[in-house]
């Protein structure tokens, strides 16, 4: 799969953009602040209708737009084609889409501040794994804005039945729905990270030669049981239990938003022991293992938008890397080198919100 080409109206710094990218490797090369993140942006934006900068789209509409901003392209998967026209509007919350998305269209970006996915907060890891595992199984998604929405009644309540007696009655409905939905978000998370895993260690034979082992494990607040039915009676029971201290908390202190993933490498947890530039690597393979495993699971290639990737990595590094995507699809990557140099990288130079070949730019330049 792959975007033929994109026009952005109106979009962050770009007033107006055509850009018809190659179907492989394309390099956006130029200084800090030109665009080449927003570009990369409106590409997520055209195939999945979100941003993977900011959960409010209104942020995207440019200062001088004229109230609305315009994102259209043609996506192409073999011979089948579908043109999107989006539009962002300013509303009332966070901004509002119209237009209709391309059903089989699939993209997965890379940012600097996904470095937190190994040594940030649990919660960067549970998102990361519900959205892979979204992307394999769509009811995922519906699954946990369920379970976050009975989450959220259940806090509330607790704050009102402190020293009720009829605390355990009321509790009983929302513990039961939390136990179900919970049981399934947590086996199809141990299901989608057992294929991340997999396809993680192949890439990272290929990526990171050195360094030992890599192992993702499920870490949850509850053991999960041995089957669906199982993971929901230990739920169930671990939340009775710990009713007391919900109750003085105001919290719901176990189930599967209290749990992580445990990335090792070797014999250290990625957390404390890696590098700074073994964690740019492990994030980057934890971003390529979830395209491998879309590719694998649903037979299309998504786009990859890998914003400042060759940063922090050494010159063997970079040739590994770029050797691995070049035979990955249509992918696009940002940075401020202009010598980058790899066989099949088509090379572009973002500058000023516009978009042109880097070379014959530097030729009229010249």
């Amino acid at each position: 799969m792959y975007v033929g080409w994109i026009e952005l109206a109106g979009f962050r710094g770009y007033t107006s953009l055509s850009f018809a990218p190659d179907p492989g490797l394309n390099a956006l090369l130029g200084p800090n602040g030109h665009g080449k993140t927003s570009l990369l942006e409106g590409f997520h934006v055209l195939l999945t209708g979100r941003s993977f900068r900011t959960s409010r789209l209104a942020e995207c509409i440019g200062w001088d737009a004229a109230g609305t901003t315009a994102i259209a392209g043609e996506i192409r998967e073999g011979e089948q084609s579908r043109v999107v026209r989006l539009a962002i509007e300013p509303g009332a919350r966070a901004g509002e889409i119209r237009g209709g998305l391309c059903p089989w269209a699939r993209a997965v970006s890379f940012q600097a501040t996904d470095l937190t996915l190994v040594h940030g907060e649990p919660q960067g890891r549970r998102v990361y794994l519900d959205e892979a595992v979204a992307r394999l199984v769509p009811a995922h998604r519906e699954t946990c804005r369920r379970y976050r929405l009975t989450l959220h009644q259940r806090t509330r309540l607790l704050g009102d039945l402190v020293g009720r007696a009829e605390a355990t009655r009321l509790l009983d409905p929302w513990d039961e729905q939390l136990a179900a939905l919970g049981s399934e978000i947590v086996h199809r998370r141990l299901e989608g990270l057992a294929i991340l895993a997999a396809e993680a260690q192949a890439i990272r034979e290929a990526l990171m030669p050195a360094g030992g082992a890599l192992a993702l494990t499920y870490e949850g607040s509850v053991k999960p049981g041995a089957d669906m039915s199982a993971t929901r009676a230990a739920l169930l029971a671990a939340l009775v239990a710990a009713r007391s201290r919900d109750l003085h908390r105001g919290l719901t202190l176990v189930g599967p938003h209290r749990d992580d993933v445990v990335i090792r490498l070797g014999r250290g947890d990625a957390r404390v022991t890696a590098s700074r530039g073994e964690q740019r690597s492990l994030t980057l393979l934890l971003r390529l293992a979830e395209a491998a495993a879309v590719r694998r699971r649903l037979g299309t290639t998504p786009v990859f938008l890998l914003d400042d990737l060759l940063s922090e990595f050494d010159r063997p590094a970079r040739t590994r890397v770029l050797t691995w995507l070049r035979d990955q699809g249509q992918v696009l990557f940002s940075g401020t080198d202009p010598g980058v140099e790899a066989e099949g990288v088509v090379r572009w130079e973002v500058r000023n919100a516009e978009v042109g070949v880097a070379d014959a730019l530097a030729r009229g330049a010249a």
